[in-house]
């Protein structure tokens, strides 16, 4: 995925990935679990997650941020400013017109009218977050339709897979649709809404379910399962010089 254009701007020429500070982190492995676009690695002798690959994350994302139990993962920028200038610069929005067009053309059901709209539940893919029933965490985003002018940038910066937002085109507005199917600690949506039309519950619930992840022991199976399941995820660093 490196490189991989975002609606239309080369990846490559922005610096956007998250930085460890291992003075903080306890090697959880939530970042790695979290992340879906393989931004990180495991190193089995350390005991500790490793960005190895960070031309694949996602402009502006701190989902791994979000959910870290002990504020250990950072951004080089501040995301909303830091979008907010990546989005100007390009003139990405013809780019977001075309995406908007092709996605309500192959997810035809999410054409549709703000005022008869009928929110759904979560696709059965996502109904569960770790074990936990996805409709007890409080997770999603709200627009404000006051604000909203029908951009379509929130649509398309939801994954197909998750689909969240829906568009009623006779009245230019984006509407939430299927809330519960928001990946839990993402507000990609939020970040890259030039308007501030999209709000988010406070993540600090999502800090204490984090928190309750690791001291179980559920986040530590999770990874286990994981590595054990794909092993290309491991990886050996070289030993650090001695100081001279």
């Amino acid at each position: 995925m490196a490189g991989k254009a975002w609606h239309g701007v080369d990846r490559s020429k922005y610096v956007w990935f998250p930085i460890i500070d291992y003075d903080k982190c306890t090697g959880c492995g939530l970042c790695l679990l979290t992340c879906g676009s393989d931004v990180f690695r495991w190193d089995p002798e350390g005991g500790l997650p490793v960005v190895a690959n960070p031309g694949n994350c996602v402009l502006g994302c701190t989902t791994c941020a979000r959910l870290c139990p002990e504020d250990a993962i950072t951004f080089p920028d501040d995301p909303k400013r830091f979008i907010r200038s990546v989005i100007i610069k390009e003139k990405a929005f013809p780019t977001v017109r075309e995406e908007l067009k092709e996605r309500l053309s192959k997810y035809p059901d999410r054409r549709v009218s703000a005022e008869k709209a009928v929110t759904l539940g979560p696709s059965p893919e996502f109904s569960k977050w770790h074990g936990i029933d996805r409709r007890a965490i409080n997770w999603g985003p709200v627009i404000d339709e006051d604000k909203c002018v029908g951009c379509g940038m929130c649509v398309v910066q939801c994954s197909e897979r998750r689909n969240v937002f829906g568009f009623d085109e006779k009245g230019r507005k984006a509407v939430v649709l299927a809330p519960q199917n928001c990946m839990v600690g993402c507000n990609n949506c939020q970040i890259a809404c030039l308007w501030d039309a999209i709000k988010f519950p406070d993540p600090s619930e999502l800090k204490e379910l984090a928190r309750k992840l690791v001291d179980s022991g559920r986040a530590r199976e999770e990874l286990e399962a994981r590595l054990k399941q794909n092993p290309n995820l491991l990886i050996r660093l070289p030993p650090a010089r001695p100081m001279s």
